[in-house]
């Protein structure tokens, strides 16, 4: 008796969806160890979860690399006291509103003649902050930067030291680069008296 095509077809498709992902035995102990992307405490988690945290780890350390190349192309640009026009660099690390916002800030520092004299600016903290993500955002980090030693020196007015700063940075992927696209910053009192995400 021949089988009916409908049948047949019915059986292929099962045996397709079969050879694919299968779902972990319920009963089954999970064996790898998965540590939230925003701290805590490391927790048993099967291969599909462990997988996808090694995806947004590789993720924050691409993040990383741009926030720390944009920190020091700021400190530069704010060290020889602005510029007119975004900076090759610039172009690489940031884009759309960030963007814009870097250049008017700059522009203003050329303007009025402001930089960055002496001491040491330095990144004390850098984190993962998902819980602070935008919707057009891909990655979200906040940051504290130490630049208390820094003199703010603009001629004809009185020296300030610059202090310290958080910001929380919205990553976006344009033409293929990961860049930061939003931030939303703030003076601080220092960075270890900042329990909670902005």
């Amino acid at each position: 008796m021949a089988i009916p095509k409908s049948v047949a077809a019915l059986a292929v498709i099962v045996a397709l969806f079969g050879s694919g992902c299968t779902q972990p035995d319920p009963n089954a102990a999970p064996t790898y160890t998965c540590t939230p992307s925003d701290g805590g405490t490391p927790a048993p988690c099967y291969k599909a979860e462990y997988d996808q945290q090694v995806k947004e780890d590789a993720l924050y350390a691409e993040a990383e690399a741009v926030y720390r190349k944009y920190v020091a192309e700021d400190e530069r640009i704010y060290r020889m006291g602005g510029i007119d026009k975004p900076t090759p660099v610039l172009l690489e690390v940031a884009t759309g509103d960030f963007l814009q916002d870097l250049v008017i800030i700059y522009q203003a520092s050329k303007d009025t003649r402001t930089k960055f004299v002496g001491g040491t600016l330095v990144t004390v903290w850098l984190r993962p902050a998902p819980s602070s993500a935008t919707p057009d955002s891909l990655v979200t980090m906040q940051d504290c930067r130490d630049a208390s030693t820094v003199k703010i020196v603009t001629p004809g007015e009185d020296t300030v030291l610059a202090g310290y700063t958080s910001t929380i940075l919205h990553f976006v992927r344009e033409g293929g680069s990961l860049k930061i696209g939003s931030a939303q910053g703030k003076v601080v009192d220092g960075c270890q008296a900042i329990e909670r995400l902005l």
